[in-house]
């Protein structure tokens, strides 16, 4: 077994110093988590990513080096790697999914060269895999690439994890919709989708539900082939490589070099990577405007900002390194004099040594992007400080910010709030300092990089395996279950009735028993070993109208109601929200003059069978939102169901109805049959040896076998009868 990673970059440089070639593997928190966590599960480890360098190079050296995995190089025509990286990836997603949309800039071309990259990575993903891999997928380059492998290895362990933000769906909805569709597709291919926070997997999940119309429940997003899971796993550092460079000798020289530079001064530090989801210019004019209302601190205090050079060919990149130099020169020519100058900048990259440096002499880390998935640097910062002083500045709109609990947080925006932090920070005596950072530095500890990725990793594995492979009610299949049936001497058959026993109608007063179904319930009945239920969401007096008349058992309103010789309330009371439910609605069918409300004792529900596809769908969706935000904390079950939204009291369920007033006999034989996602609520406490259960029609379920049609449903039927 192996895991095989995929990224963009690989965690391998080549640089050439005249005729040397140097082949250096990344020691990069990712790669030495992975590398640590397939060591321990004795796993192999190769690494697909796009080369950045010339394939007779690789050839030629990629034996030079102390290799700890395999590197499988990606090689891209330059013009399509351009137009893929570039011109989509960076000037469409990242802008997007930073909440930039003035700064996208679609064209089809860019689209059409972000799919071949990730059939091209797929092809290569797919040659390497052998059953029992884990694949796992990094971030916004590859949003298309699980679906494209799942297509070829249906059984794969598959996780995807986003690095960047997941956009809500105002934003996401202005791509195009054959974009739409093929990203969140393609993500959905993965067993496991893991993102920063719980507000980008909610912004994921509301996005699918809406655009394709597939809804969620409890996170897990069903598909005809497979589960997908939505998970935050906040990504982490190597907790102890930052902690223990405090000590370092070459980190003590240079940081003794900076404070004695600064000797008399108050140091506040930021690092960021030039972009313009980072909020420099903001930080800056932050900073101008702290010294202009506390005085007080000119000339003893100093603004060291390093600023990496990054995509410096994508022009908005350009004009933001030009945006941020005038505004450092308009701060330092008009508030700086000969002997201060208050903002000290570098444009360059920082080794590692004089990061640690930089980070542990700082009274203070400034850290204000506009919007981040994660941001590192803050988790870097707090490791650093073994000496347990200095203050974090966070931003608010940083996913770190939701486990940097004792960070000072701002409002990126906010820079009269962010003068105030940066006064109240640089007063702060060094106890609250010392406090602030144990507590960080606890929790870091904890939830370093080394357990992100064990728990990510483990966690595809557990989806994969609960993923039940639902069998067809075939073959060997159908007469290991008709063996069970004739030796069985008590058995309980529970049987859904719109489209189980009968076919979904435009409205359900349509859809009636006819005399054969009648008979064949009868016959079934008539077998002294049989026990016959029909379960149904209708209400009482539909199945008592047509149905009553047999010798089976009712469930009425999914488990409101009960019927052996007379009908019985599961429930007490009639529900207060029942009138406020039917109000809503009828604005719906106010809007959509072909859907219908049918009212029921113990719920309530909303039809759009017969409305226009799309705006019916469109429509439901709102319908969902507004009737979970009026319902929030109130006894009932909304259900997402075929072509219909109901409202349900929460004790109106047939899986605890059938359990508490049914199951609960003595039976040697049980089958149950349904099509509905209330049926999933029953198919789940059936796990008996003798207990079965068969989901009717597509999608995945908690069943363990599956008929196609009603007209299926009713020959199984007519054979057991």
């Amino acid at each position: 077994m192996k895991i095989i990673t995929i990224s963009y970059r690989l965690p391998v440089s080549i640089k050439k110093a005249g005729r040397k070639v140097n082949v250096t593997q990344s020691a990069g928190g990712l790669a030495t988590a992975i590398l640590s966590y397939s060591e321990k599960s004795s796993s192999n480890l190769t690494w697909v990513g796009i080369a950045d360098f010339e394939k007779e190079t690789w050839e030629k050296y990629k034996d030079s080096y102390s290799k700890k995995f395999d590197i499988e190089p990606v090689y891209l025509d330059r013009q399509l790697n351009r137009k893929f990286y570039n011109v989509f990836s960076n000037s469409v997603l990242w802008s997007l999914f930073h909440y930039f949309p003035s700064f996208v800039e679609y064209d089809d071309e860019g689209f059409e060269a972000y799919k071949a990259a990730n059939e091209i990575v797929a092809e290569k993903v797919n040659a390497l895999y052998e059953p029992g891999d884990i694949i796992w997928i990094h971030d916004y380059h590859f949003l298309g690439l699980g679906k494209l492998v799942r297509e070829a290895n249906p059984d794969a362990r598959i996780g995807f994890f986003l690095h960047i933000p997941f956009p809500n769906f105002e934003l996401f909805r202005i791509l195009p919709n054959k974009a739409k569709r093929y990203l969140l597709e393609g993500i959905l291919g993965a067993n496991l989708a893991g993102f920063h926070t719980w507000d980008y997997a909610i912004h994921f999940a509301e996005c699918v539900e809406k655009t394709l119309g597939i809804p969620q429940r409890n996170f897990v997003i069903s598909q005809d082939t497979h589960h997908t899971k939505l998970g935050s796993f906040p990504i982490s550092i190597d907790f102890n490589k930052f902690y223990d460079a405090f000590d370092n000798e070459n980190v003590v020289m240079l940081r003794n070099e900076i404070t004695s530079l600064y000797e008399d001064k108050k140091i506040i530090f930021s690092v960021d990577r030039l972009d313009y989801t980072k909020g420099i210019n903001n930080r800056l004019a932050a900073f101008e405007k702290f010294l202009q209302r506390y005085p007080e601190w000119k000339e003893k205090v100093v603004f060291l900002l390093v600023i990496v050079p990054s995509r410096e060919e994508i022009s908005k990149y350009g004009e933001r390194k030009r945006m941020i130099e005038l505004t450092i020169s308009r701060i330092n020519g008009s508030m700086g004099n000969y002997k201060w100058t208050p903002v000290v900048y570098q444009y360059q990259s920082v080794d590692f040594e004089k990061l640690i440096a930089l980070y542990t002499s700082a009274d203070i880390a400034l850290i204000s992007p506009v919007r981040d998935g994660m941001n590192l640097v803050a988790k870097e910062y707090v490791a650093s400080r073994k000496d347990l002083k200095g203050t974090l500045i966070l931003s608010i709109l940083a996913g770190a910010a939701k486990e940097m609990q004792d960070a000072i947080t701002i409002n990126p925006f906010d820079t009269e709030q962010i003068a105030e932090k940066i006064c109240y920070s640089l007063n702060m005596d060094e106890t609250e300092q010392a406090q602030r950072m144990e507590r960080m530095q606890r929790y870091l500890k904890k939830h370093d990089v080394f357990r992100w990725v064990a728990r990510f990793l483990t966690e595809t594995e557990e989806v994969h395996k609960a993923d039940i492979k639902t069998k067809p009610l075939y073959g060997k299949e159908r007469s290991v279950l008709m063996q069970q049936f004739r030796a069985a001497d008590k058995r309980l058959l529970l049987l859904d009735f719109d489209g189980t026993l009968v076919k979904l109608q435009p409205t359900p007063d349509m859809a009636i028993p006819d005399t054969d179904l009648l008979d064949l319930l009868r016959a079934l009945a008539g077998n002294p070993k049989n026990e016959v239920w029909v379960i149904s969401g209708r209400n009482r007096d539909f199945l008592e109208k047509h149905l009553g008349h047999l010798p089976v058992g009712l469930v009425a309103e999914h488990g409101g109601y009960i019927k052996r010789n007379t009908w019985e309330p599961v429930i007490q009371g009639m529900p207060e929200w029942k009138e406020r439910v039917i109000d809503i609605m009828k604005e719906y069918t106010e809007l959509n003059s072909q859907s219908f409300i049918e009212v029921k004792e113990f719920g309530v529900a909303w039809h759009y069978r017969r409305v226009e596809e799309k705006p019916g769908f469109l429509n439901s969706r709102e319908l969902l939102t507004l009737l979970k935000n009026h319902l929030y904390n109130t006894p009932v079950q909304i259900i997402d169901g075929n072509k219909v939204i109901e409202v349900k009291h929460f004790m109106a369920h047939k899986g605890t109805t059938c359990r508490n007033h049914i199951l609960c006999g003595t039976h040697d034989f049980v089958l149950a049959i349904g099509d509905d996602k209330t049926d999933e609520d029953l198919f789940e406490s059936l796990e008996g040896k003798n207990e079965f259960s068969v989901k009717v029609g597509r999608g995945t379920t908690a069943a363990q076998y599956r008929l196609q049609s009603v007209d299926e449903v009713l020959e199984l039927l007519v054979e057991i009868a």
